[in-house]
């Protein structure tokens, strides 16, 4: 999406229904927090934090290195978060709070995303990029010994992942077929899957009970289908829900656990919208390394 773009809450058919925050040029990767009152976000390579009950944004990062893709812990306490300060990009974990230090979450000499926290609080999920296997998915245990694991490796590439609401599925997007398409897989992997979109696809997201599933495609539609979990998975025909302009999925959007909000940013069309942003510059840094 060139030039600015503005955050806004659109309903099931597009319309926007509220602004969310100012506009801005490079805003990324909105990520709504577990209770759904705070968002953090990337802007001109830091990540920000924005109480939306107070309607204030606050910087969370600090440091010179590009720091991006926030997932949020399940009881929104922390934030994993990539940063290329030091080479590839890590992982590292910081309190919401900004009470205690940032720690490194995981480093090693390949560029990682973290996609998702399952609600368990147990394994964190990220995708990995190699040199022979392209891209895939791992799980990192969040207790005990953080060893990270393969859960999707293949010649092809995969990534995207997002835990079900109930940790008991796993959805990513694959290019097996030709091009990336959503697929359906058990957690803990079986090697049974299934493909939820027709005409690809990537970023999915489910819905807070976990009986539809979202994605977009590559035109920037935003997809949805239902899904039935038990006793055996089932999935329902994919169908439009609105046009976004999103044009990559740098750019990213966010769902409100019941399906009927959708987070996404907007081109800006008029000087009304520009209004400057009220932030807080220093309230983190004491917890800069």
């Amino acid at each position: 999406m060139g030039g600015q773009a503005r955050l806004a809450w659109v309903d099931r058919g597009g319309n926007r229904l509220e602004w969310v925050g100012e506009a801005a040029s490079g805003l990324l990767v909105p990520q709504l927090s577990p209770d759904e009152k705070q968002l953090a976000f990337s802007l001109a390579g830091d990540l920000w934090i924005r109480d939306l009950v107070r309607g204030l944004s606050t910087r969370f990062t600090f440091d010179p290195g590009l720091e991006s893709w926030p997932v949020w812990s399940p009881d929104g306490e922390r934030i994993v978060f990539g940063s290329n300060r030091e080479g590839p990009n890590d992982l590292y974990v910081k309190p919401t709070s900004g009470a205690g230090q940032e720690e490194v979450l995981l480093k090693t000499e390949d560029g990682k995303v973290a996609t998702d926290w399952a609600n368990d609080g147990r394994w964190l999920l990220y995708f990995s990029s190699n040199p022979v296997t392209r891209t895939d998915l791992w799980v990192l245990p969040m207790e005990g010994e953080r060893k990270p694991r393969p859960l999707v490796q293949t010649k092809f590439e995969e990534r995207d992942g997002t835990f079900s609401p109930d940790g008991k599925w796993i959805a990513y997007a694959s290019d097996e077929s030709g091009r990336f398409q959503i697929v359906v897989q058990p957690y803990p992997a079986t090697g049974a899957k299934w493909q939820a979109s027709k005409d690809g696809g990537h970023w999915p997201r489910w819905r807070g009970d976990g009986k539809e599933l979202y994605w977009l495609e590559q035109d920037g539609t935003l997809m949805a289908v239902e899904v039935n979990t038990g006793p055996a998975l089932r999935l329902g025909i994919p169908r439009a829900l609105f046009e976004t302009r999103i044009q990559n999925s740098f750019e990213g959007y966010d769902v409100a656990k019941d399906g009927k909000r959708f987070l996404v940013p907007l081109p800006v069309q008029d000087r009304e919208n520009s209004r400057p942003v009220t932030v807080i510059q220093n309230w983190l840094a004491g917890a800069r390394r």
